[in-house]
């Protein structure tokens, strides 16, 4: 008996019953197409032995001043520096965590709880609540083999360099000692102080009091020491803080632009300002100044500012409900901001993913793109299913994205209904143009790039290295990876047919997946379940099915490479009836 041929399209198409989904895959879980074949989603490894204190919320990699691989970490509580397998803690001193002096509003907690009015004063603050808590984010980016990062709750600049054992704000810095010889004083500090020639700052608390004081910096000799003009006899002093004007606090976010401009989203608290540093020089802040190039625009909108992302034609800033396209144009207005999208703010505010100069991201409804100077909806196959599944309160904080790198993917997670975090996630392959969806909890994560392998971080605060190998670090995944089919209406469901034999198109063992049948007799009748049935070694599945309709399951049987090409069955007529 001839085998015919079954030919299922690359991805899911997500409807509402596999009855509805005809001819396509309805369900799948860590499997991904490639070239029209099913393929496994590779495995992950733990590379940290112990977990970091609190939840991770965002993963910058980037290569630091000695060449090394670096990937900062941002916590909810913590800024750490992983190098290798290990990780630093770098959390700057006063670091104002996510949930530092949240509180809940009236009607936020349990019935009862307090008092009305009790708590106006502080005295009896009503615990924050997941529907209270403001948008939390860490924003990083690398000024040449440092970084810059913001992070929402703190709001301060930061800066970290190789070798510095903590991140420390820019506007100010710890200093070591300081010295007057011929009437220069030489301030040393403990890490870089980001200091030029020409800035004015503000030196309190060193022992030498002449030393405090206001002060015009004449030279940086070195990263960690400049000098000022200061008459007076031969001195020493130590200790105190060296701070530098007009750096913006309580800023949203930070990004760096090719053209090496320091950019701060939400600055200095104001909702709807982007505003940038003079070139070269992130400490530089003076927006009256007519000799730099720092400045600001306040967007024309009423929403807020959430986020930044760089993109091929500038930097792409979401307010909670638009795009805007930042761009450069040079003397004398450096920037301009232009409005290019309505109606597609993120879901929350770390969910994109950016690949070769374009973005993708989750709307609250939709999945959208910007290619090339305009927003655009992106088709989504599984879209109904997957804004039907988040979680109405925790999608809001914590979806997040990110690019693959190994593969052409942009990688979605998000809390399903009920759960604190993500813990299903929706992929897409902008390559070739299809949609998954799957189960795996993941607070952060990035690509591949820097790193061999993406990163990714998972609930118990553990940092994972993604396409490596097969397993779930160690722990087999198996048959937890398959591909579920909606109706394949073999005979147009006419007649009734009889499945005695299939074979797969495997480039590798056919013993690495097997088979599961579902049959109905009626569109609307009882399914009956038939296997899961094991390729012989030569490739033929023997089995027994019967019914009008069919539906088939593909699954991994061993953590290992696999793929399946087109399916073809060998079947019999066994009537109209």
């Amino acid at each position: 008996m001839p085998l015919s041929p079954v030919s299922i399209p690359p991805g899911v198409v997500k409807l509402a019953t596999p009855l509805q989904t005809k001819g396509r895959y309805w369900d799948a879980n860590l499997v991904r197409w490639r070239s029209g074949k099913l393929l496994p989603v590779g495995g992950w490894q733990r590379i940290t032995q112990t977990p970091l204190a609190s939840p991770v919320r965002a993963m910058f990699p980037w290569t630091g001043t000695d060449g090394g691989a670096y990937c900062a970490i941002g916590c909810e509580n913590k800024l750490y520096i992983l190098d290798g397998s290990t990780y630093t803690d770098v959390t700057p001193l006063d670091f104002v965590g996510a949930d530092v002096g949240a509180t809940g509003a009236y009607g936020t907690y349990n019935y009862g709880y307090t008092y009305y009015g009790d708590d106006t004063d502080g005295t009896y603050p009503r615990p924050p609540t997941q529907s209270f808590l403001p948008t939390f984010s860490w924003t990083i980016d690398n000024w040449g083999g440092d970084i810059l990062a913001v992070a929402s709750s703190d709001g301060r600049l930061l800066h970290w360099g190789v070798g510095e054992d903590y991140a420390h704000p820019v506007d100010e810095a710890e200093i070591i000692s300081a010295e007057r010889v011929a009437n220069v004083v030489t301030v040393t500090t403990a890490h870089h102080h980001g200091i030029t020639p020409g800035n004015d700052v503000t030196i309190s608390g060193n022992t030498e009091s002449t030393f405090n004081g206001t002060w015009t910096v004449v030279s940086v000799p070195t990263e960690e020491t400049f000098t000022f003009s200061d008459a007076g006899p031969d001195a020493t002093g130590t200790g105190g803080i060296v701070s530098i004007f007009d750096i913006p606090t309580n800023n949203r976010g930070v990004v760096v632009t090719p053209e090496r401009h320091c950019v701060l989203i939400g600055a200095d608290g104001n909702n709807r300002r982007v505003a940038w540093s003079s070139s070269e020089d992130y400490t530089d802040w003076d927006f009256a100044s007519t000799t730099n190039t720092a400045g600001y625009l306040d967007l024309d909108t009423q929403n807020k500012i959430v986020m930044a992302a760089p993109v091929r034609e500038g930097t792409l800033i979401f307010t909670e409900d638009e795009a805007w396209l930042m761009r450069y144009i040079g003397l004398p207005y450096i920037y301009s901001i232009e409005r290019i999208g309505f109606g597609c703010g993120l879901v929350a505010p770390r969910a994109f993913a950016t690949s070769a100069g374009r973005c993708y991201w989750m709307g609250r409804e939709s999945f959208w793109m910007y290619d090339g100077g305009t927003v655009r909806p992106m088709p989504c196959t599984v879209g109904s299913y997957v804004f039907e599944d988040l979680d109405p309160t925790t999608a809001q904080l914590w979806t997040h994205g990110s690019e693959n790198n190994i593969f052409p993917e942009a990688w979605f997670w998000y809390p399903s209904q009920g759960s604190e975090y993500p813990n299903r996630y929706v992929v897409y392959s902008y390559a070739e143009d299809w949609w998954s969806v799957g189960e795996m909890t993941r607070t952060a994560a990035c690509g591949a790039g820097v790193f061999q392998y993406p990163f990714a971080s998972g609930p118990q605060n553990y940092i994972y290295e993604h396409e490596s190998g097969w397993t779930d670090a160690g722990v087999p995944i198996t048959t937890s990876r398959y591909a579920e089919s909606g109706s394949l209406n073999i005979q147009n469901g006419n007649t009734i047919s009889h499945v005695r034999q299939a074979i797969t198109d495997s480039g590798y063992g056919y013993d690495s997946t097997q088979l599961t049948f579902f049959s109905a007799f009626t569109p609307e009748g009882t399914e009956t379940t038939s296997g899961p049935y094991t390729p012989r070694s030569n490739g033929y599945t023997d089995m027994r099915v019967t019914g009008r309709d069919f539906r088939v399951k593909i699954a991994a049987t061993e953590d290992a490479e696999w793929s399946i090409g087109e399916m073809r069955l060998e079947m019999t007529a066994g009537g109209g009836r």
